[in-house]
């Protein structure tokens, strides 16, 4: 096994997500995430860690790596972009044991870690690093590097998940939009025309009728979420026309086909889908998988689980590379909420944690 050499204090996970925090980098504002990208960039070439920045569309995305190669045998990954939030969270707070605000979970508290496991392993190990730029919106900047040959060889781990688990499953995401025709006319003589709300609301009856309702504990399988509605323009007028989007959350590979199919044979409305992945999911058996399993119960100390994921992370855009993919994330809680916090004890032993598996490939 390579070994794993320390760091100096002084850059400390704490201190990055501080300064990274402070910089404000809402995924819109593209010029404040690229001030942390090129912080970051900055740091990790002074301690002679290879660096890399590739753009997209005026957006820099940072590959970073402990030696100099574009498919080293383990990829990490994490991205430096946030959701929106008053300004008081952007100042890093710590209070019993918790480090507070935005983006310290979803995801730059991953991302300093990862510039940890870096800086330790760097000449040492085969480990690359994968800083996108845009995952609250899609992650396009993630799916470009790939595009451009940066890769895995054994395997891929996205840090954008659960703490204590390893995350092998995340459902695809098609977006549906329902458009309904009718024929306008004035609301006071409703007869004369042809609403095409009552249309849209039909045929939405008809589509929503093919999910099965989502609880806790038991939604690992197709579901439906209608999520912007547009139609009329007065109060007294039968609109001519109606639409509705729909997020729809699949399971099984190829099965937004499926669905299409079976909404344009019952809704009676004129269907447009866009799929913005297939599911992803990885066998919890494989050898890599049980490996990293084993290496992050010897440290927390408990059994590991595997879990399903509703939503999506970049690890969709890392399906084509042909190796393992996992999801995993420093334990914190309330992502995107203005109580966001990630249990500051656990960064450095999730640093070992990766560290030490990494070494080992």
């Amino acid at each position: 096994m390579a070994s794993v050499k320390t760091v100096k204090p002084d850059i400390s996970a704490v201190s990055l997500i501080r300064r990274w925090m402070a910089l404000k980098p809402v995924t819109a504002d593209v010029a404040a995430v690229n001030r942390v990208a090129d912080d970051l960039a900055a740091c990790l070439q002074a301690h002679g860690v290879n660096v890399a920045v590739e753009e997209l569309a005026g957006r820099k995305i940072l590959y970073a790596s402990t030696r100099l190669e574009k498919m080293p045998d383990l990829l990490l990954n994490a991205h430096l972009d946030v959701v929106p939030a008053a300004d008081p969270m952007f100042t890093l707070r710590e209070e019993g044991g918790m480090l507070f605000g935005r983006g310290v979970h979803d995801c730059i508290g991953n991302a300093a870690v990862i510039a940890r496991v870096l800086l330790r392993l760097n000449g040492a190990a085969s480990v690359g690093a994968i800083f996108s730029t845009d995952e609250e919106t899609g992650g396009q900047t993630t799916a470009e590097m790939v595009r451009l040959g940066y890769g895995a060889r054994k395997m891929a781990l996205v840090l954008d998940g659960e703490g204590g688990a390893v995350t092998l499953a995340q459902k695809g995401i098609l977006n549906v939009r329902l458009i309904a025709r009718g024929r306008a006319c004035h609301a006071a003589e409703p007869w004369l025309g042809d609403n095409a709300v009552d249309r849209l609301l039909d045929g939405y009856a008809k589509i929503r009728d093919l999910f099965a309702p989502a609880h806790a504990g038991d939604e690992w399988h197709n579901t439906l979420a209608a999520t912007i509605l547009h139609a009329g323009t007065v109060r007294n007028r039968v609109p001519e026309s109606a639409e509705m989007t729909l997020n729809i959350r699949f399971i099984e590979p190829g099965g937004d086909r499926a669905i299409m199919e079976r909404l344009r044979a019952l809704s009676g409305l004129e269907i447009h889908g866009e799929t913005d992945c297939q599911p992803l999911e990885v066998a919890p058996g494989h050898p890599l998988i049980r490996r990293l399993a084993e290496a992050m119960s010897l440290r927390l100390g408990r059994e590991i689980p595997f879990p399903r994921m509703n939503g999506a992370t970049d690890a969709r855009h890392f399906a084509a590379l042909g190796v393992p993919v996992a999801i995993l994330g420093v334990p914190g809680r309330h992502a995107h909420a203005d109580t966001e916090n990630l249990e500051a004890a656990m960064l450095p032993v999730y640093e070992d944690i990766l560290a030490e598996f990494a070494a080992g490939l």
